[in-house]
């Protein structure tokens, strides 16, 4: 009886190894499947035959931590070069040229030289004032709009991450009451590691594995987004991210990594300092215009007015020309002192003397928006080689995850040939010994 138990051992375990590999063919081209192998162990007995002592998937942390990790990166950057890019170009167009729109400014106060006193030509200084103010609107229009969006995005991502930390949450639920019951996990397992594969794409985050067979999962800087059966909320309030679980909230940084990362880096990295130099740089221009032209006198010899108001809280947003300047009032003409200290127009109508003090004050400008320019360039032109780089990386985790877990149809078909050889060996062990215990039988 021991060989027809010994096959019969045989036959079992050749039909699990058979069907553990028609059900990897049969997901091979499932994305995030794991493979599965049977592994055997012979019978405690002496020619007992063998027990089918496990089906496991066949996974590597090491690799599973690499996709993360490269994951993460890579939607750092692509998530901060989505805005990087788009305010380089725009602030970078040659018709929104904040050099070319002041140098505008100053030929105008240059051509109003040779006869100050026209109306035409101090109409043009006007009229060329107004175009650096349009192209100043537009600049502030457009990264206003990127500020909205960028906030849009970062809500419907804290959107899509909580449902992703909810579902894996739910699956540690369900993976540790299977594992208690000796039930299978491998495509709960699957599941989850194809959702910790999504949220590192947003997040980049920390893996701990626990005994009952869940995972805890906390960002690179240590807030929990998973703790067993529960998951952390995860809100933003205009580009402010902030994760709430179990009554504790944790404010995320562009050093939490993914898209997240990139989006606040965006923001804080390029969005506000651009707001900040063009802030500065549209304050000084008007400041200095506006100081030179305070100096000078109108054509009426009254003392002159300033061309530009803003909101110094928001020069870029708010500047417009002084409604109180007409063309009489630009004020052309240079002062001096007169013989009792004070003030005065230097000369009539046809005096040009203050238009060289104005071009002086705009020619001090201009220099910022170069330096601005550059370095967004520089700034993109980086951030798409480290795109480039983390795209590599990540295939390459990817391809290696994929060699060790992935389905290989060649290696499959293999394993089917062997263990039905095994069956049908096995089918024959039986074959032969009823054939033996038949024969046995007839002596008597």
């Amino acid at each position: 009886m021991s060989m027809i138990n010994n096959a019969l051992s045989g036959l079992n375990a050749a039909n699990v190894a058979l069907t553990v590999a028609g059900q990897n063919v049969a997901n091979a081209a499932v994305e995030g499947y794991s493979r599965q192998a049977a592994h055997f162990e012979t019978a405690g007995s002496p020619l007992g035959g063998v027990n089918v002592m496990s089906v496991e998937r066949i996974v590597d942390a090491f690799l599973n931590d690499d996709i993360w990790r490269t994951s993460s990166a890579l939607g750092y950057y692509e998530g901060k070069q989505a805005y990087l890019g788009y305010i380089e170009e725009v602030v970078g167009t040659d018709t929104l040229n904040f050099n070319d729109a002041i140098t505008e400014i100053s030929n105008a106060f240059s051509a109003a030289a040779t006869t100050p006193d026209s109306l035409a030509y101090r109409q043009e200084i006007i009229s060329t004032s107004e175009a650096l103010l349009q192209d100043l609107a537009q600049l502030n229009g457009a990264l206003e709009g990127q500020l909205s969006k960028l906030s849009l995005e970062m809500s419907n991502l804290a959107l899509n991450s909580s449902s992703t930390t909810a579902q894996i949450a739910e699956l540690n639920s369900q993976i540790t009451q299977a594992e208690a019951k000796n039930l299978p996990t491998s495509e709960l397992k699957d599941n989850r590691e194809r959702l910790v594969t999504e949220l590192s794409d947003t997040i980049g985050i920390a893996i701990t594995d626990r005994a009952d067979g869940s995972i805890d999962i906390s960002t690179l800087s240590g807030a929990p987004l998973v703790i067993g059966s529960k998951a952390a909320e995860i809100t933003v309030s205009g580009t402010t991210v902030t994760a709430e679980l179990a009554g504790q909230s944790f404010q995320l940084s562009d050093q939490v990594g993914g898209r997240f990362g990139g989006l606040i880096s965006a923001d804080t990295q390029v969005i506000q300092p651009t707001f900040t130099s063009l802030n500065t740089l549209v304050k000084d221009l008007a400041d200095d215009m506006n100081t030179a032209l305070l100096e000078g006198f109108d054509l009426n010899g009254a003392a002159g007015i300033a061309l530009f108001d803003y909101n110094p809280v928001n020069p870029l947003g708010t500047i417009t020309i002084n409604t109180a300047i007409t063309p009489e009032k630009l004020a052309l003409i240079g002062g001096e002192f007169d013989i009792g200290g004070t003030w005065v127009a230097a000369g009539g109508s046809g005096d040009n003397t203050n238009i060289a003090n104005v071009v002086a004050a705009i020619a001090n400008n201009g220099s910022g928006f170069t330096s601005l320019v550059g370095e967004l360039g520089i700034n993109s032109q980086q951030n798409q080689n480290s795109i480039l780089t983390s795209t590599t990386l990540n295939d390459s985790a990817v391809l290696a995850r994929d060699s060790r877990s992935g389905v290989n149809l060649d290696e499959e078909a293999a394993s089917l040939i062997h263990f039905q050889q095994m069956y049908s060996a096995n089918a024959k062990v039986i074959t032969t010994a009823g054939q033996m215990f038949d024969s046995l039988l007839n002596m008597f």
